[in-house]
C-alpha cells in the first residue's frame, strides 16, 4: 500500500514540475512572438506614397531598407499595379461593349436602308396601276417585302437597344433608341394602310428620319469608345511606369536574400496587351497614342537611340584597340602572324561583345539570365566538345612556340607542302599539286615538323653519281664553277664538294652552296641543268646500271 502511494505522489509531483516548464516556456515565447506580429505590423510602405517618383530616388530610398521592409514595400507596389489593370480592364470591357453598339448601330442602319429601298420600289410599282392588274399585284408584293425589311429593321434595333443598355450613362441615348425601335414598329403595323403615292413617300421620310437617328446614336457611341481608347493609353502608360518601379523594388529585395519569383510572375502575367486587330480605327488611335507617350515610342526609340551608339561607338573602339593592338605586336616582334591575327581578332570581337551587352542593357533587358545560359551551354559544349577543345589548345601552343608560319614551305604528317593558313582547330596544307590538306592541330603538335623555311638562307644540297673512270678531283671543280657561276648563289658560306661513299658501278659526291630560301628552288633548277651541259660539253658521263652476261661454252 506503501508502494503504490509513493508511487502515486512520485507521478504527481512529475506532472507538476511539466506544468510549471510548460508555463515557463510559453511566458517566456509570447512576448518574443508578440514582439515580432506587433513589429511586422506597424511596418508600412514608404515608397508608394509618391508612385511617380523618379526610379533613381527610388533605389536611393530602397537602399537602407531590410529585407523584411521591402517585403512590404513590394505588396504595396503590387497593390498599386493590381488597381491599375483594373481600371484597364474595366476601361477595356466599355471598349469592347461600345464597339458592339457601334457594330449593332451600323446594322440597324443597313436594315433600315434596306426598307426604304423597298418601299421606293413599292412607291415606283404603285404609280399609275389599275385594281386587279398584274402591276396592282406586283406593288403588293413589294409591300410585303417592305414590311419585311421593317420587322428585320425593328429586330435590328432591338438588338442595338440591348447591347446599349448594357453600357454604363447612355440611358438617353437608350431612350433615343427606344424610340426608333417603337417606330419602326408603327411603320410595320402601319404598313398595310398604304394605299396612296403621298403616303409611301411620307413613309421613306420617316425612314430616313430614323436611320439618321440611328447613325447619329453610332457615331456618339464611336466618340466615345475615342476617348475610352486614348484613356486606355494613359492608363497602360502609368501601368509600365509602375512596373518598372516595381522591378526596381523587386532588384533590391532579391539583392537583400528576398525571394521574388512570384511577384515577377504577376508583373509578366499583367504585361501583355491584347488588341483587338478588327478595330481598326481603336487599333491606329493605340498605336499613334503609344508613340506619342513617353513610356511607349519615345522611351522605346530613346533606348533604340542609345542602343545604336553604343553599338557603333564600341564598333570604332573595336577598331581602334585593334590597329593598336596590331601596330604594338609589330613593334615588339617575336610574335608568329597567326598568333597576332588571333589576339587582333580576339581583341576586337570582345570589344565589340562587351559593347553590345551594355547596348542591351539600354533596351532595358536583363543581362543575368543571359549571362547564365552563355555559362551553361559553355560547360554543355566544353563537355561535349573535348576533342575539339584538345585541338584548340594545340593550335594556341602551335600559334605561341611557332613552329611554322604561313607560307612556310614545311613536312609534317607525311605531308610537304606550303603552309597555306592556321587556325585554333586545324592547320592546312598547300600541296604541290595544288591540293590543300586539312590537319588537326592535336596531330600537328605530337609530329616531327620540318620547316625548311625556318632561316633566310637554305643550302641547295645535290646528289651527283660519277662513274669509277672519271677523275674525281676534276669532276669536283666543275661542280663548284657551276655553283660559284650562279648569280644568286651566296659567296659565303661558300659552295663545297663531298665525296661521300663507292656504289657499285658509281661514286656518290654531294655539291651544294647556300641561297636565299625565297631562292631555292630557282636555284636548284638551274643547277642542275647547267651540270647537265657541262658534263655533256667535258665528255663526263652519268653512269647507268650494267650488268655483265657470262656464256661458258659447252662441250
Amino acid at each position: 500500500m506503501k508502494k503504490r502511494k509513493k508511487s502515486i505522489f512520485r507521478h504527481q509531483w512529475q506532472v507538476f514540475c511539466l506544468t510549471v516548464i510548460a508555463c515557463t516556456l510559453t511566458l517566456w515565447v509570447s512576448p518574443v512572438s508578440s514582439q515580432e506580429s506587433e513589429t511586422s505590423a506597424t511596418i508600412t510602405a514608404i515608397t508608394t506614397e509618391e508612385p511617380e517618383i523618379p526610379v533613381d530616388e527610388l533605389k536611393l530610398l530602397l537602399k537602407p531598407l531590410t529585407q523584411e521592409e521591402l517585403a512590404v514595400e513590394a505588396k504595396a507596389w503590387q497593390n498599386l499595379l493590381k488597381a491599375k489593370v483594373q481600371e484597364i480592364s474595366d476601361a477595356e470591357i466599355a471598349i469592347k461593349r461600345k464597339n458592339r453598339e457601334t457594330r449593332k448601330s451600323e446594322e440597324a442602319v443597313d436594315a433600315i436602308e434596306k426598307a426604304q429601298k423597298s418601299l421606293e420600289e413599292a412607291e415606283a410599282a404603285k404609280k399609275n396601276v389599275s385594281p386587279g392588274s398584274s402591276e396592282a399585284e406586283e406593288a403588293e408584293n413589294n409591300l410585303e417585302t417592305a414590311q419585311k425589311e421593317l420587322t428585320k429593321a425593328q429586330e435590328a434595333i432591338e438588338e442595338a437597344v440591348e447591347v446599349k443598355k448594357q453600357s454604363e450613362g447612355t440611358e438617353e441615348a437608350t431612350q433615343n433608341l427606344e424610340e426608333v425601335a417603337e417606330a419602326i414598329e408603327d411603320e410595320v403595323s402601319n404598313t398595310d394602310d398604304i394605299d396612296s403615292q403621298q403616303a409611301l413617300a411620307e413613309k421613306e421620310k420617316q425612314l430616313e428620319a430614323l436611320s439618321e437617328q440611328l447613325e447619329d446614336s453610332s457615331e456618339e457611341a464611336s466618340e466615345v469608345k475615342t476617348q475610352l481608347v486614348v484613356g486606355v493609353t494613359e492608363l497602360q502608360q502609368e501601368q509600365t511606369a509602375l512596373a518598372d518601379r516595381f522591378d526596381t523594388v523587386l532588384d533590391e529585395f532579391e539583392s537583400k536574400g528576398g525571394e521574388a519569383e512570384s511577384f515577377r510572375q504577376y508583373i509578366q502575367s499583367v504585361s501583355g496587351v491584347e488588341i483587338d486587330v478588327s478595330d481598326t480605327e481603336g487599333l491606329w488611335l493605340r498605336i499613334g497614342g503609344w508613340l506619342k507617350s513617353e513610356e511607349g515610342g519615345l522611351r522605346w526609340g530613346t533606348n533604340i537611340g542609345i542602343f545604336s551608339a553604343i553599338v557603333v561607338t564600341s564598333v570604332i573602339v573595336a577598331g581602334i584597340l585593334g590597329f593598336v593592338t596590331n601596330r604594338s605586336l609589330r613593334v615588339v616582334g617575336g610574335v608568329s602572324e597567326p598568333l597576332r591575327q588571333l589576339l587582333v581578332r580576339t581583341v576586337w570581337q570582345t570589344t565589340v561583345g562587351v559593347g553590345v551587352l551594355l547596348a542591351l542593357t539600354a533596351l532595358e533587358i536583363n543581362l543575368g539570365p543571359i549571362l547564365a545560359l552563355v555559362g551553361g551551354t559553355s560547360f554543355i559544349l566544353a563537355f561535349a566538345l573535348q576533342t575539339n577543345i584538345g585541338n584548340l589548345a594545340s593550335g594556341l601552343m602551335i600559334m605561341i612556340y611557332n613552329p611554322f608560319n604561313v607560307g612556310d614551305e614545311v613536312e609534317l604528317c607525311g605531308t610537304w607542302g606550303y603552309i597555306d593558313s592556321i587556325s585554333l582547330a586545324h592547320t592546312k596544307v598547300k600541296g604541290w599539286t595544288g591540293q590543300i590538306i586539312t590537319i588537326p592541330n592535336n596531330s600537328v603538335l605530337s609530329s616531327v615538323v620540318v620547316n625548311h623555311s625556318a632561316r633566310d638562307t637554305r643550302r641547295v644540297s645535290l646528289q651527283i653519281r660519277v662513274g669509277y673512270s672519271e677523275n674525281l678531283s676534276k669532276v669536283e671543280q666543275l661542280l663548284l664553277d657551276v655553283f660559284k657561276s650562279h648569280p644568286l648563289v651566296l659567296e659565303q658560306p661558300a659552295p663545297s664538294t663531298f665525296a661521300w661513299k663507292f656504289e657499285e658501278y658509281f661514286v656518290d659526291l654531294y655539291v651544294g652552296g647556300w641561297t636565299k630560301t625565297s631562292d631555292y628552288w630557282k636555284v636548284y633548277n638551274e643547277a642542275l641543268h647547267q651540270i647537265k651541259e657541262r658534263f655533256v660539253q667535258e665528255g663526263i658521263e652519268i653512269p647507268v646500271p650494267q650488268q655483265d652476261l657470262r656464256l661458258n661454252e659447252m662441250k
